[in-house]
């Protein structure tokens, strides 16, 4: 049971137009957008750039109602996002320097159809391709699974460098084993059957099936971009011993309220710029709260481990998620816990998936109520397990507060005048609930075991002098 109530009904959208979001490749001529079927037309655009395939940023413009993109909006999309195409130029430039003979283009925009030294670098990476575990939880929702496995199959990696393993939690019915049934013969597809609830335990259970150096995890509402398995392998060799990867979560569309409130709620992006994180020198100066606003590195739908590394530290919560009484917090849990045990964490935008976010209000409603809720409970249980870390974490409460309460905090600043209150209370509801829920939910699960955080991994107190000041 939860302190969540419904609303009488959602707020007024009379006036809603959607935003057409846009997949575009910067080297090339800008598409025009084709205008809705029904409804009203597109009020903006979300263009996702593109330099060589690879994701440089997004942008969101105002959209002419013709849906013109290449007349009206190209002075504004090279200003917004012409730098960080520069950027990716230059380094690709910097590739060609160093193995000149790897690459048949220089870094200018060309229609060529020469290999430019970006998909130079991950084709020769391919040659020596890690083998990877694709990890997908599912209930009940076989077109969603059969489109996500689709397109982790499309990727551009050695078909027998890879396999995929769909969890069924906790099934009402035969679909989806039928469906995923349907894929065996396209590429090594694995169905299996978690029968206690919570995405946490249908990830467990795909542990010891997997054969993959790395385990690599997204969910059934997700589709992959083709380079996506790619650019996950290569995170791994960003830094000097890498545990974790995480990648960038764009929405596949923003056609309803709901969706659009989600993306001013926060989305899943994380950014367009590569970072590294642990409790070393990659410890990021202007993140005040660091590390436990560990949404900073990354999301579930979009994460891999190294699978010697994830088993090391005690796998998933299973009190933790979706499916189970805490209703959220798992994902978040497992990256903060990898951190807090030493390890190391590369977020890696080139590893692209697409969401597909709630459409609906009052599904929206209650996913921000599990987030709230999902939130204090894997605070309650990151505390609890490692003790050394409580004096840390209490003197990081007040900014925690005003990170969630402030009006123009970074967790809050993009929220539109549209934006629900009603969902801000909903999600400081959830958060008031979260510590009992977590308690309830582990006496449903049993404690889980996981090592604890040394004190010389931890750096008290010289770590975290800069973040009281």
């Amino acid at each position: 049971m939860t302190m969540q109530t419904e609303p009488t009904s959602p707020p007024p959208t009379a006036r809603f137009r959607p935003v057409a979001v846009v997949d575009v490749e910067l080297t090339e001529q800008l598409p025009d957008i084709v205008p809705p079927e029904n409804g009203p037309p597109w009020r903006a655009a979300l263009i996702v750039g593109r330099v060589h395939g690879v994701p440089v940023g997004q942008v969101e413009l105002p959209l002419p109602e013709d849906g013109s993109i290449s007349a009206h909006l190209r002075p504004a999309l090279d200003a917004a996002l012409g730098a960080a195409a520069l950027q990716h130029m230059t380094g690709d430039a910097e590739i060609a320097a160093c193995k000149p003979e790897a690459a048949d283009r220089t870094t200018t925009a060309s229609t060529s159809g020469q290999e430019p030294p970006c998909a130079a670098q991950r084709r020769r990476a391919l040659q020596d391709a890690p083998m990877l575990s694709v990890i997908v939880p599912t209930r009940d929702r076989p077109e969603q699974i059969l489109a996500c496995v689709r397109s982790i199959l499309a990727c551009e990696y050695p078909l027998d460098r890879f396999e995929v393993l769909v969890v069924d939690n906790v099934p009402r019915d035969g679909r989806t084993r039928a469906a995923v049934t349907t894929l065996a013969e396209s590429g090594p597809v694995h169905y299996f059957i978690e029968d206690q609830p919570g995405s946490a335990s249908a990830r467990n259970r795909a542990l010891p099936e997997a054969r993959g150096e790395f385990l690599v995890f997204t969910d059934d509402d997700a589709i992959v971009d083709r380079h996506w398995l790619a650019e996950v392998a290569q995170g791994f060799r960003a830094a000097p011993r890498v545990d974790a990867v995480s990648g960038l979560l764009v929405p596949r569309r923003l056609d309803t309220p709901a969706r659009v409130w989600f993306e001013q709620y926060g989305g899943f992006s994380r950014g367009y710029t590569q970072r590294t994180f642990d409790l070393h020198e990659n410890r990021p100066a202007d993140e005040a709260l660091y590390p436990f606003t560990a949404g900073l590195f990354g999301t579930g739908n979009n994460m891999a481990f190294r699978g010697e590394a994830l088993r090391a530290i005690g796998g998933f919560d299973p009190a933790l998620g979706n499916g189970t009484p805490a209703l959220g917090g798992v994902d978040s849990e497992v990256l903060l816990r990898a951190v807090i045990l030493g390890h190391r964490v590369v977020y890696r935008p080139n590893a692209l998936v697409w969401h597909d976010h709630r459409a609906d209000y009052a599904d929206l409603r209650r996913q921000v109520y599990s987030y709230g809720a999902g939130l204090t409970a894997y605070l309650l249980k990151t505390v609890t397990t490692n003790p050394i870390v409580l004096p840390a974490f209490l003197a990081l409460v007040p900014k925690g507060i005003g990170f969630a309460l402030r009006p123009g905090s970074a967790k809050n600043s993009h929220k539109a005048d549209n934006y629900p209150r009603d969902l801000t209370r909903a999600e400081l509801r959830g958060m008031l609930h979260g510590p009992l829920a977590y308690l309830n939910s582990r006496r449903m699960y049993g404690r889980h075991r996981v090592p604890r955080a040394a004190a010389r991994d931890w750096i008290i107190p010289r770590a975290w002098s800069t973040h009281r000041g």
